[in-house]
Parts: C-alpha cells; structure tokens; sequence
C-alpha cells in the first residue's frame, strides 16, 4: 500500500509538473494574438482495479471551431471592403467635394459663365482671356484627374505584385507546418502546430477567400473560387508580371496576347493557369485590387473621357438642318443636311424614320478602317442601330446611306423607293414619299459634322483638341488600333492656335464683326444642351437607360456619385470591421489568455504540488520506521 501511495505521489507531481509548465505558457503568451490557451485532460490511472494515479491524458487548444470558421470568411471580405474604401475615399478626394472650389464640376461652371460674360461683351478682351483661362483650367484639370486615376491604378498593379508575393509565401509556409504535422509529434508541440496553421490561414484568408479542409492529422487543404486548389498534398507557385507602366488603354484580357497588365498565375501540373480568369478571387484584398484595376478605376477614366468627350464635341461640332421638299412622283419630303468640309472619320449622320408604321432611330458612322466591326455600342443611345460610312465623298456616302436605308425599310414591310438619298450642293437630302402603302417619313435628320479649323466659317469651332491627333481635331474615329475616345482626358487641350489669337471665339471669319455674338451664342448654348446621351460608367445610367444631359449636369453626376461610392464603400469597411471585431471578440472569450484564470490555476498547482511532495514525505517516514523495526 505504501508503494501504491509513493506512485500515486509521483504521479500526482510529474502532472503537476506539466499543468504548471502549460500554465506558464498560457501566461506568457497572454498576449499573442495567434495562440490559444492550452488545457490538460488528466487521465486516471489503475493497477488492476486500483487507482495509481494520474496522468495527462492529452492537451488541448481552447477555442471555438464554428466562431473560427466564421472568422475566417469574413476577414476576407474585411480584406476586400477596407481595400476599396482606402482606394475610392482617394478618387473622391481627386475629384473634389461637390461645389468646392477645386472640383471638377466647380471648374466647369466657372468655364460656362465665362461664355455668358463673353456673350455679353463678345468684343471685350477681356472677357476673351476669361475663356481661355477657365478653359486652360478645364483641361489641366481632367489630365491631372487622369494622370492621377491612372497612377492609382498603377497602385493597384503594384499592390497585386505584392499580395501575390506574400500570399505565395504564407502558402509555402502552411505547406511546410502540413508537412510537419503528418510526422508523429507529442502533444505539446503539435498544438503549437495547429497555432502556426490557424494563423496562417487567417492571414491568407485576408488576401483570398478560402475554403478550409482537415485531415485527421490536422493538415488542411485550401480552396479558392472554382474550386481551385491553393494548397493540398503540394503547393502551386504563384507569380504576378507586374507593368510598369499604366494607362488608359491598358486593360485586362483573358487572352494574353490582348492583356496589357499583370495577372496570376499559378504553375501547376497540368501548365500554367490565370487565376483571374479562372474566377479563383472572389473576395479578399486581391479581389479588391483587380476590381479596382479593372473596373472601378478604368469606370472613373471613362467618365473623364465622357466628360472631355462632350466638351471637344459639344464646342468642335455643329448640324444645320433644313426642311426639303420636291415635285414627285417618289420621295418628296425631308430635310438637307449640310455637310460644310465633310464628314470626317468618327462623324455621324442621325436619322428618325417612319416607314409603315415602325418607327427607327438610325446612326450612320463614318468607318474607315473596315477591320472594325460595326456594334449598335459604338453609340449611348439605346434605340438607334448603327451603319458604316467609309470615304469622303459626299456621293460615297448616300449611296451607303441608301443601301442600309432599303434594307431596314424593307423589312419593316414598306415599299421599294419609300425613301431617297442624294447629294445637293453642299448638302445631303433625305426625302420620303407619303404616298407609298403604309407611308413614309423622315421625322429628323442631322449631319454632326466636326470643325476642322477656328475660321471656317460656321459657329463650331475646334476649340479643345486631342494633342495626340493629326491637326488635333477629335471627330470620335475608330481605327483597329482602338477608340480616339479612350484615354481623351488625359490628352486634351485648349487648341493653341486660340491661345495665340483669342479673337477667333468671335471672329468666324474675316469679315465677322468684332461684336458679333452668333459664336459666343453657339458655344454658350453648346455646353448646356441637354440632349447628349452618355456611355454608363460606374453606376451613372444603363444600357438600355443612359443618362442623358448637358456636359454640365453630366459631371455633377460624376461628382456625386464618386462622393456617395466613396462613402459607401466607407460604410461597408467599417462594418465589416466590426462584423470581425465581433466574431474575434467571441472567438478570444474562449482562445484567449485569461491572466487571473491562469494564476488561479498556479494556486491550485502549487497546493497540488504541496500536497503531493507532503504524500511521499509521510510515505518516506513510514518506510524509514519500518526499516527501523
């Protein structure tokens, strides 16, 4: 029975002993944020049926496996939501407060009223500075607006270089704690394994949503969209071909031979995969920065380049319209359209007919290069569909016209020669003939022809120009190489033959009065029509239902809805920080180290060592008597 007692001692001290070296690690490690406070199951031992003492039974990790899993997701979307919010809170301050003194829409309006001072004293040089001024400013505004979106895309690369480096480091390092906890270890150390795994998948789920599975030895396998493996009995390597440079036309394409940025890819068995294509980032900062790169920042370029657009056409771009009607029989009623130097490559003709019944908005857009394929998408508006022009010649183009006019008419059900394109003088004339069965009309018709010089003599003038174009006019052309429209706002600028002679806001020609308002008149009217539809971009209208304004009221929507996108974006950061605050919190109630807790538990070690030593000192005297008997 003394032995019985003396291993019951000894036991008792050699758990003791443990208990206390695990609560001291508990406590030392209060305030690590990965570790999870360690428990000992104790076990009981029996010799036959007599209890021997005790022993530790295995150690445990304290903490709340469902919370956790939580955790994880949403310190993906934390990941994704904090991102956008630091980027776009820096568009909105690019852009200005709406009304402020430096916002894009403030600069604007200050540019209209210089029109209205203009159109009062069209003969004040004065007031003649006044435009060129704010119009200066106008331009240096929405190229730095764009230099600057594009720097911060330039970012966005740059931080998706650096996220593919540590994300492909903490995977290398998970695999590496997977590989180790296959290998039989004692307890004590492979719950300090399981920390190291933990943490790790928390900071790469920062970085990519990720689906999480165990083996039973606590290896995990992760998933990211698809279903694509980032780590399982092997790790694929992860690289990024960072551009140095970015710029407007810089985009991402699924093909490589069409992509201009950096993507990720993966190096598997099977070849090389494209992680963006393959969907594998649905959340995540890495997810935040290629929405960014690809969408909301290009979205903002777009808008720049609407809002340049509408300026250089707005002020570069006239259609003079006038009712036409001639003896028939056949076509008799419609409009001529003057074509002044002529169309150039980008311009349009816009047509609203009537033949039998239907009703068609139609846009003829002159093409030349014919390796472009013509889409209805080259226009915003959602109810015309768009023909090719090609060429110069006046002649050239009505017969085009005719041709796509024929068919449509046709299959609208109407008669062959419902309607009639021709050339006259410096006009094209559309007609239509009433009397055909169903009937025929053209309800309005428009040539927007572009100015190709100061002193042409009509009201529109080239006053803003492309700095990269030939001769500087911007007509909207199309060519293989890409759109004239992309990229415009950070290439526009006052036509510099204005700068040297600001008489020409006046003078349409020679023998303009110095007095004469009709081009002051024109430009003031210009820059507040209402009737120009615009591309959607970041929110700002559909496809089917574009917004439709001034250039004006286009850039407040443009301010706007950068300030609400920014707060928005705000909003959802802070709560989804505080969606992780919480679960972490939950998650610390029972992982974390609780300091008086743990000296609790020394208290009760130290009485149990005590008790214990006590046993085998009694034991120790009770053998020494009997030696002595």
């Amino acid at each position: 029975m003394l032995t019985s007692a003396l291993n019951n001692a000894l036991s008792g001290l050699r758990f003791t002993s443990i208990a206390t070296s695990l609560t001291s690690a508990n406590i030392s490690n209060a305030g690590n944020p990965s570790y999870t406070r360690k428990s000992i199951d104790p076990v009981q031992l029996l010799a036959g049926d007599q209890i021997s003492g005790i022993a530790v039974g295995s150690i445990r990790r304290e903490y709340d496996a469902f919370v956790q899993r939580q955790l994880v997701t949403e310190q993906a979307n934390a990941g994704y939501a904090s991102t956008r919010s630091q980027f776009l809170s820096r568009l909105d301050q690019m852009f200005g407060a709406p009304g402020s003194a430096r916002a894009l829409d403030t600069v604007l309006n200050d540019f209209s009223s210089s029109f209205q001072t203009l159109l009062t004293s069209p003969e004040s040089q004065t007031a003649r500075s006044g435009v060129i001024n704010s119009a200066t400013v106008v331009a240096q505004t929405l190229r730095s607006l764009s230099t600057s979106t594009q720097a911060m895309r330039l970012d966005a690369e740059k931080g998706l270089a650096d996220a593919t480096s540590r994300l492909n480091s903490l995977l290398t390092d998970l695999s590496k704690v997977n590989g180790r906890l296959k290998v039989s270890f004692d307890d004590e150390s492979r719950v300090g394994l399981l920390d190291q795994r933990d943490q790790l998948v928390s900071e790469i789920s920062s970085y990519v949503d990720v689906r999480s599975v165990y083996d039973d030895r606590g290896a995990v396998q992760l998933y990211g969209g698809s279903g694509f493996v980032l780590l399982s009995t092997s790790k694929p390597e992860l690289s990024f071909d960072a551009r140095d440079i970015i710029g407007p036309t810089n985009h991402y394409d699924a093909d490589p031979a069409k992509r201009t940025v950096g993507t990720i890819t993966a190096d598997t068995p099977s070849g090389k995969v494209d992680l963006i294509a393959a969907g594998v980032f649905k959340s995540g900062k890495i997810a935040a920065l290629i929405d960014l790169r690809d969408k909301a920042l290009p979205a903002a370029q777009e808008q720049l380049d609407q809002i340049a657009a509408g300026l250089a056409q707005a002020l570069g771009s006239s259609a003079t319209t006038t009712p036409a009607t001639v003896a028939g029989p056949g076509p008799t009623t419609g409009y001529d359209m003057a074509l002044g130097t002529g169309l150039a490559d980008g311009d349009t003709v816009t047509l609203q007919l009537t033949a039998n019944g239907v009703t068609q908005k139609i846009t003829f857009k002159r093409v030349d290069d014919t390796t472009v394929p013509m889409s209805d998408d080259m226009t915003a508006d959602p109810n015309d569909i768009v023909f090719r022009l090609t060429g110069s010649s006046a002649a050239g183009h009505a017969s085009q016209m005719q041709a796509a006019i024929d068919t449509w008419a046709a299959s609208a059900g109407a008669p062959a020669g419902a309607f009639g394109v021709s050339v006259n003088g410096g006009n094209l004339r559309l007609l239509a003939d009433p009397t055909v069965a169903g009937g025929a009309t053209v309800n309005n018709a428009a040539a927007n022809v572009t100015a190709q010089s100061l002193t042409g003599g009509g009201a529109a003038m080239p006053f803003f120009v492309d700095n990269t174009a030939v001769g500087g006019i911007y007509s909207d052309r199309i060519t293989g190489s890409g759109s004239q429209f992309t990229g415009l706002a950070a290439r526009i600028d006052v036509n510099g033959a204005l700068k040297a002679d600001p008489s020409a806001l006046v003078k349409m020609n020679s023998t303009t009065l110095e007095s004469d308002s009709t081009r002051p008149s024109f430009l003031a009217t210009a820059l507040s029509h209402a009737g120009r539809y615009y591309m959607p971009a970041g929110g700002l209208g559909t496809e089917t239902n574009p917004m439709q304004g001034s250039v004006l009221s286009y850039a407040r929507a443009v301010i706007t809805n950068q300030t609400n996108e920014a707060a928005t974006a705000k909003q959802l950061a802070e709560g989804q920080q505080a969606v992780v605050t919480q679960l972490q919190a939950r998650f610390d109630s029972v992982a974390a180290v609780n300091i008086d807790q743990e000296m609790m538990m020394l208290i009760t070690l130290q009485t149990s060592y005590g008790a214990n030593a006590r046993v085998m000192s009694a034991v120790r005297e009770m053998f020494d008597m009997l030696r002595q008997m």
